[in-house]
């Protein structure tokens, strides 16, 4: 009894070695895999080639290209209602990338810009007739001095303004989303399996071309425009646009504010909570009203608005004037200069990131009602709080989390999509700028359903002699953001001819195809050692064969799960097939009737007599020799 007891103990040791007990393979899908995916155009047909050839991807980690950035634009003189009609460029430039993806059987990744922050050339006419329609600096300057002359000043230099008070800025911007939106939607039912993912509005900020890296509390920042002013005011009290019973965006205002700021004792209120001295709520530079006339038929030539500022009337360094018409003694107004800790400052930059953020939500919202899912929707943000180093708790940050107003929280979008931040680290000769180590934990922490963009391990900034890091080391970089579970890593970039971001040809590309390699057949499982049990073969079917004698011939389908699209042959961790063949129904799978072990899905049984009847059932088994359960049984008659 002893022996036996103590064979059953070691049978039972040898069973759970083996990984009989683990986890079956499951159904590749968003929730499970990793789209591995390149910033290269997908129109490269030989480089795409190049990668699908020596990149070992697999049921789990999906090759995909991203094309950053897609410019959604709506020429500004088009009608409203012929949105869809005026985004034939758009359009016609995703289907190209759509129909190369196709040809070459890979996933595309798709971020949009809208032209306010980046591309802001898009909306060069919308700042020309109204210079309110650009971002705004402290000094209600439009750029540095040095840049303003520029011939490419409103193409580079001078962003768009964000503000959901620029009325006719938003028209445009939301007739276009819509429309795009729309158009994306039905891409992605055509061909669910190639446009994979969308981000938008990318890296989307407050404008930071006036930033001073020496300095981590800036000179000079936007914005300042009066229609973020208002908005501002506006957020602040609740009324207007943020009326909590009539406004557009009601419940969006500030949440400490509203009725405590409004009505005869409201500016009292106000400067004795933050320090304030104004006289009026009207604005002290250029007041405007939400009931001026606001041109609604942008086809036309005419813009009525009575405050409107032509570009041709913008007076370099006099935009802050100090008596007229544009100027109102101790009317509202932000604060100019930037002073963390101080309680009006704090809040004027609280409503600046707000407004980040809400450009952003505003266009997750749009797509979410134009039908696109939220799994395929990201924002793509620039997690500002966290880049070049600094974090959330440094006590200076990084200049630009200070001039561009989009900390890590601007990219929540839930629930209309899933988050998406810029993070890479930069590597210089003697340390690393490593905003991975607080931005990665902190994204992941926020939703499972996220996306790392323009990811590089360690980016060598120009006009610094910096040598790249062993593959080894990269890889360790990779497997750091596998370890946070993210849906989609946007590697920036295939090819960079000045060599800042390069992947190809480099120690980077040797550590991308062995980081592929290992985590290929793992579902997003952050044990690596994991080899699945392998699911029940479907598919099984045979007949009798008479090619110069008698034999039966075996076939499989070829594919893992019935109703999907996956082959044994793309799973890493599959070693064959075991055959069972019996004379008796229910014959059990034991060593005796096993026929053949085999990788190919046909197989002939010539081991046969003619007018006999034969019963097969096969199984698979993985690298690990564990198998998994037998296919239903079938029946041939030789």
């Amino acid at each position: 009894m002893k022996k036996r007891g103590g064979l059953c103990a070691l049978a039972f040791a040898l069973v759970a070695a083996s990984g009989l007990h683990s986890q079956e393979l499951p159904v590749p899908s968003s929730k499970n895999a990793t789209i591995v995916s390149l910033e290269h155009s997908p129109l490269d047909s030989a480089e795409v080639e190049y990668i699908k050839t020596n990149f070992d991807f697999g049921l789990y980690a999906w090759p995909s290209f991203s094309v950053t950035a897609v410019s959604l634009e709506l020429p500004w003189r088009t009608p409203l209602g012929g949105a869809d009609a005026g985004l034939r460029s758009f359009k016609d430039e995703v289907r190209d990338y759509v129909e190369a993806a196709r040809a070459k059987n890979v996933r595309l990744h798709l971020v949009l810009v809208a032209g306010l922050c980046r591309s802001p050339g898009l909306y060069k006419e919308a700042m020309t007739e109204d210079i309110r329609n650009c971002q705004w600096y402290n000094d209600n300057k439009l750029a540095a001095d040095d840049q303003i002359g520029k011939s490419d000043a409103l193409e580079t230099y001078v962003f768009g303004t964000l503000s959901r008070y620029a009325r006719k800025v938003r028209a445009n911007l939301e007739a276009k989303a819509r429309a795009g939106f729309a158009f994306l939607r039905g891409v992605i039912a055509d061909h669910p399996e190639t446009l994979i993912a969308v981000s938008g509005w990318g890296e989307s900020e407050l404008n930071y071309r006036r930033i001073d890296d020496l300095k981590s509390v800036q000179d000079y920042f936007c914005d300042y425009s009066p229609f973020v002013v208002l908005e501002f005011r506006d957020w602040l009290r609740h009324t207007g646009e943020y009326d909590d019973i009539r406004g557009k965006f009601k419940g969006q205002g500030y949440a400490q504010g509203g009725s405590r700021y409004q009505g005869v004792g409201g500016l009292a209120r106000l400067s004795a909570d933050f320090g304030t001295d104004f006289t009026t709520w009207d604005l002290r530079y250029f007041h405007w009203s939400r009931e001026d006339d606001f041109d609604e038929v942008p086809e036309d030539a005419e813009n009525d608005d009575p405050g409107r500022i032509p570009y041709a009337e913008y007076a370099h360094g006099r935009m802050r004037p100090a008596d007229g018409p544009h100027y109102i003694s101790g009317g509202f107004d932000p604060p100019r200069t930037m002073s963390p800790g101080n309680k009006w400052w704090d809040l004027w930059n609280l409503f600046r990131e707000t407004m980040v953020a809400n450009y952003v939500r505003d266009a997750a919202v749009w797509a979410r009602e134009s039908g696109i899912a939220p799994d395929r929707w990201f924002s793509h943000q620039i997690p500002a709080d966290h880049i070049f180093g600094t974090t959330p708790a440094t006590p200076n940050k990084n200049p630009r989390y200070y001039s561009s107003a989009s900390p890590l929280w601007t990219a929540d979008i839930r629930p209309y999509g899933g988050i998406g931040a810029t993070i890479y680290d930069v590597k210089f000769p003697d340390w690393v700028a490593r905003s991975t180590d607080t931005a990665l934990p902190a994204v992941a922490a926020i939703s499972p359903l996220w996306a790392i963009m323009e990811y590089d391990p360690e980016t060598y900034p120009p006009g610094f002699k910096v040598s790249e890091s062993s593959s080894d080391f990269i890889l360790g970089q990779y497997l750091r953001v596998y370890e946070q579970s993210p849906y989609l890593i946007n590697f920036w970039r295939w090819i960079d001819n000045n060599g800042e971001h390069r992947i190809k040809g480099r120690n980077k590309e040797t550590a991308l195809r062995e980081f592929i390699r290992r985590i290929r057949d793992k579902g997003r499982n952050k044990d690596l050692a994991i080899v699945f049990t392998p699911p029940q073969v479907v598919g099984l079917s045979g007949g009798r064969q008479r090619t110069g004698g008698t034999s039966v011939e075996l076939r499989l389908s070829g594919k893992i799960w019935d109703g999907h699209p996956w082959e044994w042959r793309e799973w890493g961790d599959f070693l064959h097939f075991e055959i069972y063949k019996g004379t008796e129904p229910e014959f059990p799978a034991a060593p005796a009737y096993l026929l053949a072990a085999t990788k190919e899905t046909l197989y002939r049984d010539e081991a046969v007599k003619a007018g006999r009847t034969y019963y097969y059932k096969v199984r698979a088994v993985n690298i690990r020799n564990t198998a998994g359960p037998l296919s239903k049984e079938i029946k041939v008659k030789s």
